[in-house]
C-alpha cells in the first residue's frame, strides 16, 4: 500500500483525481529552481509491475503511467523535478485527467539510492496535525476531506524545507522502484 501510494504520487494518479489528501493550488517551483540532475528517464517499474515511462520534455518530464510495463496506454502527467537545498521534490499535475477543474499539483520528495527511485509524499495525517496546531502554510478542506494547500510557492517551500528531514513528515518509500530501460 506504501508504495502504491507513492507511485500514485510521482504518476499524479491519485493527487489529480481527488484520491490524494493534499493537493496545492500553486506549484511547489519557479523556474530558477528546476533541475534535471537526477536520471530519471526511462522506465521504472514496482515490485508488482506497475509502471511508469518518464521522458524529458521542455522543462520538465512527461510520465505515462501503465499498470503493466507492457501494457499499451496509460494516465499522462507532466512533472517538474526540482532542488530546495539538499532535497529533491516533484511537483506532478495531470494532462490526461478530463474530470479535474481546476489544476492542482501534487508534492513529493524523492532521491536515488542504489539505482532505485524512491518517492515519499507528504503524510496526510502529519499535515492534518499541522494544519490544527497552526503551523501549516495556508490550507482548507477540500470536498472528500482532502487537503488543497493555498499558499503560494515561496511559502509552500519554506514550509517543506522547514521538514524536510523530518521522518514525520514523509510518507517514506520502503520499496523503491527499479529501472527496466
Amino acid at each position: 500500500m506504501r508504495f502504491t501510494l507513492a507511485l500514485a504520487v510521482l504518476a499524479g494518479v491519485a493527487g489529480m483525481t481527488g484520491c490524494a489528501s493534499a493537493v496545492a493550488i500553486h506549484p511547489l517551483y519557479t523556474e530558477q529552481q528546476l533541475v534535471s540532475d537526477l536520471p530519471l528517464e526511462g522506465t521504472w517499474a514496482s515490485g508488482d509491475g506497475e509502471a511508469w515511462q518518464i521522458q524529458k520534455s521542455g522543462d520538465g518530464y512527461d510520465v505515462v503511467a501503465l499498470k503493466r510495463a507492457d501494457s499499451p496506454g496509460g494516465a499522462k502527467y507532466t512533472v517538474h523535478l526540482l532542488r530546495l537545498n539538499e532535497f529533491h521534490f516533484v511537483d506532478v499535475a495531470s494532462k490526461s485527467d478530463p474530470d479535474v477543474g481546476v489544476p492542482g499539483h501534487f508534492l513529493a520528495k524523492v532521491q536515488m539510492q542504489d539505482g532505485k527511485l524512491y518517492v515519499s509524499p507528504l503524510d496526510d495525517t502529519w499535515f492534518k496535525h499541522m494544519m490544527d496546531a497552526g503551523v501549516a502554510p495556508s490550507s482548507t478542506m477540500g470536498e472528500g476531506q482532502q487537503i488543497v494547500i493555498t499558499a503560494s510557492t515561496a511559502e509552500l517551500q519554506k514550509f517543506l524545507l522547514l521538514y524536510a528531514a523530518d521522518p514525520d513528515a514523509w510518507t517514506e518509500d520502503d520499496e523503491g522502484l527499479r529501472r527496466l530501460q
